[in-house]
């Protein structure tokens, strides 16, 4: 159950971080502090969303698979890891999905 809250707060964390790269602001644009790096930033927005998805996708199959539910809690709990890396969800996300992959592993 944690790996389905996990996954969409993935997915938005990497949405966020993508928009807040493109959009604008301080940290990015022209005349941002962090103009030379942007091609990173849409980097850890890909690996953000990506995982999310493949969080989401573990938690549904392990509904779905009970008798391999220690293999998909595995997933889970390391898609959740390589979030951190990708706007982890807003650490929410990422948290949840760890408590929850570890949980699964139990």
């Amino acid at each position: 159950m944690l790996g389905y809250s996990s996954g969409p707060y993935g997915m938005m964390g990497g949405y966020s971080s993508m928009m807040g790269s493109y959009g604008g602001g301080m940290m990015s644009g022209y005349y941002g502090m962090m103009q030379g790096f942007g091609g990173w930033f849409y980097g850890f927005a890909v690996i953000g969303i990506i995982a999310g998805v493949l969080v989401l996708f573990s938690a549904i199959m392990m509904y779905d698979r009970p008798k391999q539910v220690a293999m998909w809690g595995a997933l889970v709990l390391a898609f959740s890891v390589v979030s951190f890396f990708g706007a982890a969800g807003f650490f929410v996300g990422a948290a949840l999905g760890i408590v929850g992959g570890i949980l699964a592993l139990t």
